[in-house]
């Protein structure tokens, strides 16, 4: 391993993958995570999809009709995955009808990021 190598801050992580329903659950979500120990990455991107068991009607032969949805990835150590899982799950109360989906698959590397010390959370713009 090079010198450069060896200075790289970084370790076991796992990818949290929470598919949520364009409520307003993800946003309530992220606002959550800032405040959690540990939690130095997280990402929210909307797309289209079929993310929630639902009842969809649709022809014959066709898919039914896709509807907005929220994915929210975090980056966590290995060692806090499991509990973090279970508290994400808890939160976004995923256990109701329709509300979302929660994955976790292992990664081999990820580095951390840490934002500078007093930055002001941002304002909520939510409509």
């Amino acid at each position: 391993m090079s010198a450069a190598a060896a200075q790289v801050p970084g370790g076991a992580a796992k990818l949290i993958s929470c598919i949520l329903p364009d409520d307003g659950t993800e946003r309530r979500l992220l606002h959550w995570l800032r405040d959690q120990p540990g939690i130095t990455r997280a990402n929210s991107v909307y797309g289209r999809g079929q993310a929630m068991p639902r009842e969809a009607s649709a022809r014959r032969g066709q898919l039914p009709e896709p509807s907005l949805v929220r994915l929210v990835t975090i980056v966590v150590a290995a060692a806090e995955a499991d509990a973090l899982f279970d508290r994400i799950y808890a939160h976004a109360q995923l256990h109701r009808p329709e509300g979302g989906t929660l994955l976790m698959t292992p990664l081999t590397f990820a580095t951390p990021f840490m934002l500078p010390e007093g930055l002001a959370n941002e304002t909520d713009h939510a409509s």
